[in-house]
């Protein structure tokens, strides 16, 4: 496994992580379904975090807002948490809308407290704002608002998860330590201006959606016949990377590892046999030349079909 520093922090991180939501709620693409893909039994979401452990893998990213996430990973890591890097969330929104002052504060301090208590430790590694808009960074108060919580030790650093390339803009320059952001084979957005202004600024870049929702594997067949478009574009995805032979999922990551500003890349994964590739993947290194470029032509923008939020699936 290859390791790096995760921005200016003390942390040194797998470049490959283990993202936990599909462990803890209904999410992803389902054949048949619009309420996305159960979770496994607990046993086999224990199982599935000690074999990324035992390969090497130490970054694990969960959140309040994941379910049971949270809880699964306080109880996969009893014994074993000095291996893992922790990374959770807080959900900064009431009704939709924002919250300021008190109301902020007293949703952070709680939000913690029960992530600590599920996570069944004294501290996290990460704690980041959940889906951070312009609206919640403006001003700079709930980024300073989980200052206090570092400075009292219940984090050892700061950062948020973001859209869009202004919320991660303002995060930077607000001094978070860490950004989580979208980047994959079709989005590749974050790489024009986020990754640079980042690597100037030691800010740790962890990428989520690196097989965006499933959309770059063979489950794009599964997708909504409103985003036919997405399937075909995965389609012309997939037949570049057979005729590599090399599997599509594994592609799409190693796409996202041959980019030197990522820090590492998340991948959600329900089963020992998924996890397995993906660390074969990471162990295969970058895309070859060839292939990094025919792939990278295949870049889109439009936000509806890169936003798995408008996608109506959970």
């Amino acid at each position: 496994m290859e390791y790096c520093q995760l921005g200016r922090t003390t942390l040194n991180i797998s470049r490959l992580s283990l993202g936990t939501v599909a462990l803890g709620l209904n999410y992803g693409i389902a054949p048949n379904s619009n309420k996305g893909a159960a979770p496994p039994e607990l046993s086999e979401s224990i199982a599935l975090i000690h074999q990324a452990l035992d390969a090497g893998i130490n970054f694990l990213d969960t959140a309040r807002a994941y379910g049971n996430s949270e809880e699964v990973v306080g109880q996969a890591l009893q014994g074993r948490r000095d291996e893992a890097v922790i990374t959770t969330k807080v959900q900064c929104f009431e009704d939709g809308v924002p919250l300021r002052g008190d109301a902020l504060r007293e949703r952070i301090r709680s939000s913690i407290r029960q992530s600590l208590d599920l996570l069944k430790t004294d501290y996290v590694d990460v704690l980041m704002l959940h889906s951070a808009p312009i609206e919640l960074l403006e001003g700079g108060e709930a980024l300073a608002m989980l200052a206090e919580v570092r400075d009292e030790g219940l984090t050892r650093h700061i950062g948020a998860s973001t859209y869009g390339s202004d919320a991660p803009r303002m995060a930077i320059e607000q001094g978070a330590e860490v950004l989580q952001v979208a980047y994959s084979v079709l989005d590749q957005r974050m790489g024009d201006e986020i990754f640079p202004l980042a690597k100037e600024r030691g800010v740790g870049m962890v990428v989520r959606s690196v097989y965006l929702k499933g959309a770059l594997t063979e489950r794009a067949e599964q997708l909504p016949d409103h985003l036919e478009k997405l399937k075909q574009i995965s389609r012309e995805y997939r037949q570049l990377t057979s005729q590599q032979g090399i599997d599509p999922a594994q592609a799409a990551l190693r796409f996202v590892l041959s980019q030197d500003e990522v820090s590492t890349a998340l991948v959600g994964v329900r089963n020992q046999t998924e996890l397995q590739l993906a660390l074969d993947a990471a162990e295969a290194g970058g895309l070859p030349d060839d292939l990094l470029a025919q792939v990278t032509s295949l870049r889109i923008e439009e936000e509806e079909l890169l936003n798995p939020g408008y996608w109506g699936i959970p």
